[in-house]
């Protein structure tokens, strides 16, 4: 059942601010001078006054004991009309007065009465929706959106719930008749057939499909590429739900709902219903099977490439007695063509000294010493891959490899390559002569293959020419194909290339929205962001920016003791340390002697009573029975994942709970959604205390990522080199009121920054910042620029200097006294011949269309051949020098952005504390599973959060009833990750009688706020 919250149904806030009073509630003259047509007293006029105001913003009618005081006083306030006691309103109602008003206001505001004709609007309009939509909150707000067109009021939210239900239902019911009656009686053969078990096993086919990958050896890769053919036959074809037109959305929800059945399940669902959730997990896991060969490619591609410089590195530690042997074997070899007597003589010496396998064996060792001078270890590459090269062949053989870019030279390398791929000699040629006339001596020379995408460093090793103007008609065969699987690997990455069919690896650019519509929206998204909608007007928004900027940092520079410049790199002075309130010894004295001891269970519980976040939990299938005492289900699951105990553990700490159940309740009711629904609604309700307005504003938020240990054997699984140990990266955003918004699990190889800008689509809660904090992960140059496009600030903490580039704002800038800093200027061209592309990208990321991170992932590898990675980095140079600028002249920026990013660090350790069980290994191998773990631990840890805040809040509030001293230095001081008083172990027990004290937001704990509420 969709909750209102995740509804566009409208609703009045409890805490309006100012700004929402003044935009939303103020009577205009002419209301007010309507109001005092149609009501004779004081108390009339404001009655309807006020049930104007709040069917504007509502477009429905409710009581006025039930509108917030704030909003009635605001009212009152601007219609210069006295206002009544509280209990006075029932009396309104109860009078009729009411009645009559509400049908004054409907003929005032032209609207009409939800009734039977209106129903039908709202009926057909979910109908319409639909087959489009899948979440019942998207299919509410749909109606919404018809009802307010139709000048109708709104019904009440249980009203939109109930028919919601009921046409999703019958919508799915006709889905799984037609996907059902689609499919031939071959085809539902072969789908009765995954249920059997296996001769000789007690599997069935039906469990392998839902098997996650592990390492990525090469017998893993191996059958993968098996697993893709199999998967493939038993497939009714990639086309299938295409041609039924049936959106993706819909195809994930079946999909996620057949992965939470066994086969004894599947046999049970009824037949028609069975075959479509059958279609679905096949049509998804063959697009994921697609999605981990490209992965395991990669990293296979990746750790030849590191043996390879390895290789490199081990050499130069040797070269100087491969030097020696070189050496010694030149000047024997010019002593021997020297020496006296005939020329057939010395050719005997020198084949005496070079000829045969020696020669050979000198020339490989010419090479490597040439590999070792040019600094290039591609050399090496094929003795890396060599072991690899037939699973990498008939993984080239397996996938649609597609080019995205005009150059489609490695594609036309890669069918050269297979067309010779039984060929043993060490040099293929690749031209072929072509007779041009009719005189038999006039050939010409016609290539076989496109070679202008082979990088420059491999071509020494592929040519027989050293410069490039030159056409070989020979390559080196193995040199060739380690350049190829190099180059794909790349190109895979910054989405020069893509796989036909997967997801991960699908061409970027056929998700963004068309030129057409960007042309449409241009104006209005550009009026929103603040954004040109020319690119010389941009070109020169940015250029003003950063030349003003520099302009004051150079002329505020001589006063500036805390910078120097030494060698071109800025050096600045350990900030001081800010001095703490004198009070905040004896306030965090108090706390320990009244923070009331829990363990994580009954706190569980606790915020679970006062919020009810268990309620976003539920059968993902819609139709399950439901469960006995479902909150205590649900708080348990939580604890078992959330605290990484497993089911066993938890069955045998609970005494009362079997760990089955557990474990079925974790796949069947619970999915990464509804726990990110879960999170959001607890940051809500955190947002409403008083107390976290003295640790930030909400506008702000740090991201940082912190190790987690899984086991070996799994796809997301790296060997971090600076944690150690293998794992993978949960990255948090963690707002500056302490409470976190956001979770990322990541494997350990990808550059964390990628996924900073993710929470603009990713977090739903009432905590929207607009300026996010990072380590050095955030400072990847077209991180910048999409996150200033996107209208974010991007401030993270520098540290490597030497690495960061200023860019002059033209060629012709130059100043005395930070001249040091600068290299080159920027290319304004670059961005305003590409500014339509970028912000096609951004317009893209803000219609749902792409995720930053997906966008990112490709902008983040270098590509010749991609200009919107040149231009976005290029933008994000300028961007980057601006805030560095800033950076350096500010010191108070400095100390803010250092105070974040301590937050962050500080929640990593909070919730890995809170992660006590299974020696902090992550023991799940499953990805999926992986990441909803994470999930379960954010929850938990935002819960104790919540009840931190709750307790400190009465705390401090008693503490200042008894006269004594608080200011607002100490409050800021404070900090929510309080873990002294939580019990992790010994035995628990859930009590269902539990009652924790009323929840209360707006407890005063500072005078302040004493002197605002009187």
């Amino acid at each position: 059942m969709p909750s209102i919250q995740e509804t566009a149904y409208p609703r009045l806030k409890n805490s309006p601010t100012l700004k929402d009073l003044d935009k939303l509630f103020s009577p205009t003259l002419e209301e007010i001078t309507w109001a005092k047509t149609k009501a004779r007293n004081s108390f009339s006029q404001l009655g309807l006054m006020i049930m104007l105001k709040t069917f504007q913003c509502l477009n429905y009618f409710v009581p006025i004991s039930d509108i917030p005081q704030v909003i009635i006083k605001h009212i009152a306030k601007v219609s210069k009309l006295d206002l009544p006691d509280t209990e006075t309103w029932g009396s309104y109602h109860r009078s009729g007065t009411g009645i009559r008003q509400i049908a004054m206001i409907r003929e005032y505001r032209k609207v009409k009465v939800f009734d039977e004709q209106a129903r039908q609007v709202m009926i057909t309009a979910m109908e319409d929706s639909v087959s489009e939509k899948d979440a019942k909150s998207d299919i509410i707000n749909v109606a919404i959106d018809e009802l307010v067109k139709h000048s109708y009021e709104l019904p009440a939210f249980s009203t939109l719930v109930k028919a919601v239900d009921h046409i999703h239902a019958v919508a799915y019911r006709t889905l799984y008749q037609f996907v059902s009656d689609s499919l031939s009686n071959k085809e539902k053969e072969r789908l009765d057939a995954l249920f059997q078990s296996r001769e000789g096993s007690t599997y069935s086919d039906w469990n392998m499909i839902k098997q996650d990958p592990g390492r990525p050896t090469l017998g893993q890769l191996k059958e993968w590429i098996f697993r893709k053919s199999w998967i493939s036959e038993r497939n009714v074809g990639t086309d299938f739900f295409q041609r039924l037109r049936i959106p993706p959305a819909k195809i994930t929800r079946l999909a996620d709902e057949a992965m939470t059945l066994d086969a004894a399940g599947m046999k049970k669902v009824e037949p028609y219903k069975r075959y479509t959730l059958a279609v679905a997990l096949l049509f998804a896991q063959l697009a994921k099977n697609i999605d981990d060969i490209g992965e395991m490619y990669t990293k296979r591609v990746a750790i030849a490439e590191n043996k390879a410089e390895k290789s490199l590195n081990d050499l130069k530690e040797q070269r100087e007695k491969h030097t020696d042997v070189l050496i010694s074997t030149l000047r024997d070899t010019v002593v021997a063509f020297q020496s006296e007597g005939s020329t057939e003589q010395r050719l005997k010496a020198l084949e005496k000294m070079i000829g045969g396998n020696r020669g050979q064996s000198i020339l490989e060792n010419c090479e490597t010493h040439l590999a070792y001078t040019g600094n290039n270890y591609f050399s090496f590459m094929w003795k890396h891959l060599k072991s690899n090269r037939s699973e990498l062949i008939k993984l080239l053989e397996s996938l649609e490899l597609n080019s995205t870019t005009q150059n489609k030279g490695l594609e036309q390398a890669i069918s050269f390559l297979l067309e010779n791929k039984n060929k043993k000699s060490e040099w293929i040629p690749i031209t072929r002569l072509n007779k041009k006339g009719d005189n038999k001596d006039d050939w010409e020379s016609i290539p076989l293959v496109d070679l202008s995408w082979v990088p420059e460093g491999w071509w020494r090793w592929i040519s027989s020419h050293r410069r490039r103007s030159i056409y070989p008609e020979k390559i080196n065969r193995r040199h060739f194909e380690a350049c190829i699987f190099y180059q794909i690997r790349n190109d895979l990455k910054s989405g020069d290339i893509c796989i036909e069919g997967s997801e991960k690896y699908a061409d970027y650019r056929k998700q963004l929205v068309s030129w057409e519509e960007y042309q449409e929206n241009l104006h209005m998204f550009c009026e929103q962001a603040g954004l040109p909608t020319n690119a010389q007007a941009f070109k020169e928004q940015v250029f003003k920016q950063l030349e003003k900027t520099a302009q004051r940092i150079e002329s505020s520079f001589p006063n500036n003791k805390a910078v120097s410049i030494r060698n071109g790199e800025p050096v600045i002075t350990k900030m001081k340390k800010k001095k703490t309130s004198p009070l905040l010894k004896e306030i965090r004295k108090r706390i320990e002697e009244k923070m009331v001891p829990i363990n994580v269970l009954d706190l569980l519980a606790d915020t679970e009573y006062w919020l009810n976040w268990a309620r976003f939990f539920g059968p993902i299938s819609g139709h399950d029975a439901k469960i006995d005492d479902p909150s205590e289900r649900y708080i348990t699951t939580t604890f078992c994942y959330g605290c990484n105990l497993g089911p066993t553990q938890t069955a045998r700490s609970l005494g009362n709970m079997d760990r089955k159940h557990i474990s079925w309740i974790n796949e069947r009711h619970v999915t990464e959604e509804n726990i990110q629904k879960a999170i959001e609604w607890i940051i809500n309700a955190y947002n409403k205390f008083n107390l976290p307005k003295y640790w930030g504003t909400g506008t702000s938020a740090s991201a940082d990522g912190t190790k987690w240990d899984l086991y070996e054997q799994n796809l997301l699984s790296e060997n971090h080199i600076r944690y150690g140990g293998y794992g993978g990266i949960g990255y948090y955003h963690v707002s500056d009121t302490y409470i976190a918004l956001f979770s990322h699990f990541i494997p350990c190889g990808v550059w964390e920054g990628v996924y900073i800008l993710d929470i603009l689509m990713k977090n739903q809660s009432d905590i929207q910042p607009d300026t996010l904090h990072s380590d050095t992960q955030g400072q990847n140059a077209p991180i910048f620029g999409l996150a200033y496009l996107l209208g974010i600030k991007l401030m993270p903490r520098i540290r490597n200097w030497k690495d960061l580039k200023f860019l002059r704002p033209s060629e012709h800038s130059t100043y005395q006294h930070i001249d040091e800093l600068f290299s080159s200027s920027i290319d304004w061209k670059l961005i305003e011949d590409h500014y339509e592309d970028m912000l096609r990208v951004v317009m893209s990321i803000k219609a749902g269309r792409i995720h930053p991170s997906t966008i990112l992932n490709k902008l983040s590898t270098y590509s010749k051949r991609n200009k919107l990675y040149q231009a976005f980095r290029e933008l994000g140079c300028a961007i980057r020098t601006l805030f560095l600028l800033n950076y350096l002249s500010d010191e108070e920026l400095r100390s803010t952005i250092q105070a974040a990013t301590n937050k962050s660090e500080s929640f990593n350790g909070f919730t890995k504390w809170l992660s006590f069980g299974g020696d902090g290994v992550i023991a799940e191998n499953n990805r999926e599973k992986q990441k909803k773990t994470i999930k379960y631990n954010h929850l938990v840890a935002n819960c104790l959060i919540f009840y931190n805040v709750f307790q400190l809040t009465h705390i401090l509030h008693e503490y200042m009833q008894e006269g004594n001293q608080l200011d607002e230095d100490a409050l800021s001081e404070l900090s929510p990750y309080l873990t002294f008083h939580v019990n992790r172990f010994g035995k628990y027990r859930l009590d269902s009688d539990r009652c924790p004290p009323d929840l209360k937001f707006d407890i005063p704990v500072s005078p302040s706020q004493v002197e605002t509420v009187g």
